[in-house]
């Protein structure tokens, strides 16, 4: 199980988000041939995907109420 509460997850999470950040400027910009905006969708695809793993951990799990 991952500690996304941990001082190294939330360092992780800040370079993710400014990588995206970065990649989507990148994206926005004119004159990138297909293959570059191809690239750049999937690399900003795959930082969303690393961003939602404190979501996707928890997703589907059902937390029994105590008695």
């Amino acid at each position: 199980m991952n500690d996304f509460t941990s001082a190294t997850w939330h360092q992780l999470r800040k370079w993710a988000e400014t990588e995206l950040q970065r990649a989507r400027v990148k994206n926005d910009a004119v004159g990138l041939s297909l293959t570059d905006t191809a690239s750049l969708r999937g690399e900003i695809k795959m930082l969303k995907r690393f961003l939602d793993l404190p979501n996707e951990a928890t997703r589907g799990v059902v937390v029994e109420p105590d008695e």
